[in-house]
């Protein structure tokens, strides 16, 4: 069993989820949205921002122990690609009720700036990264 707590409050509860985040998160079963706060642990490694707070996530489903993570990234070549997926796995496949854990990347909607919320904006200023 994970030592990852599920949060007492959802993402869409949060005010640094986005409203692309809270979009793609809405139709999550009890165990998905779990998923989604254990995934919003994993920091991203270049900014103090989590993963699901930079709207790199783009869904999560879980069907039978096979959890499908879709994903993007901000920009195209990112060094830290296999880092971050093997986190996003690592993180998972130790969950009870995980067996498989497939990472799809996609381009599709594109990353943008305007997916982050004035909060996790502010984080980021607070940090040095200029937007």
């Amino acid at each position: 069993m994970s030592s990852v707590q599920p949060r007492t409050k959802g993402i869409s509860d949060s005010s640094h989820a986005s409203e692309f985040v809270e979009r793609r998160r809405a139709d999550a079963t009890p165990f998905e949205g779990y998923l989604w706060d254990v995934v919003d642990e994993i920091p991203d490694p270049h900014i103090p921002v989590s993963l699901v707070e930079m709207a790199m996530i783009y869904d999560i489903e879980a069907d039978s122990g096979a959890v499908t993570v879709e994903m993007t990234y901000p920009c195209m070549g990112c060094p830290a690609y296999d880092m971050i997926q093997n986190d996003i796995e690592s993180c998972l496949t130790i969950l009870d009720g995980v067996e498989t854990v497939d990472i799809e990347v996609v381009w599709d909607p594109v990353w943008s700036k305007d997916m982050l919320t004035a909060e996790v904006r502010e984080k980021m200023r607070e940090a040095g990264i200029s937007l």
